[in-house]
């Protein structure tokens, strides 16, 4: 180590000026083999700087820089190297969906129910379609025939009703919050149903709906390939 060259007492109320600090540290202070690892050098006398190699993650804790400590807008792709960021860097569930980029796929809710008994629907009267077996249901969202994400975002529904035997206009119905909100094509046993539709992620939520015209009550056909409800998140608010 270097010695130094000036001394200065400072008092309770003094200030700390560079005149004051001036040749405090001079180009022996410091030098190469003070200085752990290759991230600073001395430029000019008293002065040290990053290395034109910048910081790696050899000179980084794993768990040294958190998101607290960098600013949202200071980070950019072209500010890290593709290799220096990998999973074992990234706290699990840190990364939310307001920070993927656009065109990024996410983990958003998915779901896909069917059912497994028998609804009955009377003549010309829109009747709720009981679903209660699940496929899958990732984020567990689905429950009493009823999907409700907790992510906000528009979202891929789709439905499809299927009655156990031939029947005069037949038609599936997305309802959003106890509302018609989407109406599929007339058939006359099956219909299906599909709408991109915006969920707030606390209180909105989808079901399945059945119409038909026989005249009469009529089934539908339990089963999971012609009466079913699924949907994912497509893309967050």
């Amino acid at each position: 180590m270097g010695v130094v060259n000036t001394t200065y007492t400072f008092t309770g109320t003094d200030t700390i000026t560079s005149s004051k600090l001036n040749n405090i540290i001079d180009d022996t202070t410091f030098t190469g083999d003070a200085i752990s690892g290759s991230t600073l050098q001395i430029v000019s006398p008293g002065k040290l700087a990053v290395a034109a190699g910048g910081i790696t993650s050899n000179e980084l804790a794993s768990d040294s820089v958190t998101t607290a400590k960098i600013k949202d807008s200071n980070v950019t792709t072209a500010k890290i190297a593709d290799s220096n960021i990998t999973t074992a860097k990234i706290a699990d569930a840190n990364i939310t969906q307001a920070k993927l980029a656009s065109n990024v796929a996410g983990n958003g809710p998915a779901f896909r129910a069917y059912a497994s008994s028998t609804t009955a629907v009377p003549n010309q009267v829109s009747t709720k379609v009981n679903l209660a077996a699940k496929i899958f249901d990732t984020e567990s969202c689905f429950a009493s025939s009823r999907f409700t994400p907790l992510v906000a975002g528009y979202y891929m529904i789709i439905g499809s009703v299927d009655f156990t035997s031939t029947t005069n206009t037949v038609i599936a119905i997305i309802y959003k919050n106890g509302v018609q909100n989407s109406i599929g094509g007339i058939g006359d046993r099956s219909s299906q149903v599909s709408d991109l539709i915006y969920m707030n992620g606390s209180t909105d939520y989808v079901e399945l709906y059945a119409f038909q015209g026989s005249g009469s009550s009529k089934n539908l056909t339990p089963n999971s390939d012609g009466t079913y409800l699924c949907g994912y998140l497509a893309r967050s608010a």
